[in-house]
């Protein structure tokens, strides 16, 4: 059997797998959603509802405040091209990020006419309290793999992410 054949005797079944982690992740992140949101005790963490992507809010907040602490701020453009959309999306998020006190937006030092957007320190603490509990819930999922099947599955998945990134460019 050639490599070719072989892998696609497999595409079913990856098929199959990842349908399964799609199904499951919107579960998933509304869980994420409820545990953060019950265990910020008096403090609203993201506020609900009050933005085009309340479904899933921190799920979206962390994607977002990801891109730009990364970098601690970024250009509009930076961000759109980040985030993979267009530049009136990103501002529209940014727009949302700002009023709910999660960003700001500043000028460039070099350049007045570009605006940059940094996290608050609120942004930044909430962007660190999803990081952790990220962190927390990932260490409880994987915790099923012995040590050398998670040195395994990261290896694999590194590869796989590799062919991604040049698949996509």
């Amino acid at each position: 059997m050639t490599d070719n054949a072989g892998q696609g005797a497999y595409a079913d079944q990856i098929a199959e797998v990842i349908k399964g982690f799609v199904q499951v992740w919107t579960k998933f992140e509304s869980m994420v959603h409820a545990e953060l949101a019950s265990s910020q005790g008096g403090r609203e963490g993201i506020h609900a509802g009050t933005g085009p992507h309340s479904h899933a809010d921190y799920g979206f907040f962390y994607r977002v405040s990801s891109s730009i602490a990364q970098r601690e701020s970024l250009t509009m453009g930076e961000l759109s091209a980040a985030l993979s959309v267009p530049l009136s999306t990103a501002t529209r998020i940014v727009d949302w990020l700002v009023a709910n006190g999660y960003a700001c937006r500043l000028p460039d030092r070099k350049d007045r006419r570009i605006v940059r957007v940094a996290l608050t320190e609120e942004g930044r603490q909430l962007h660190q309290i999803v990081e952790r509990f990220t962190r927390e819930r990932v260490q409880q999922i994987l915790a099923c793999l012995r040590e050398e099947e998670m040195a395994q599955l990261l290896a694999l998945i590194r590869k796989v992410l590799v062919a991604l990134r040049e698949a996509a460019g």
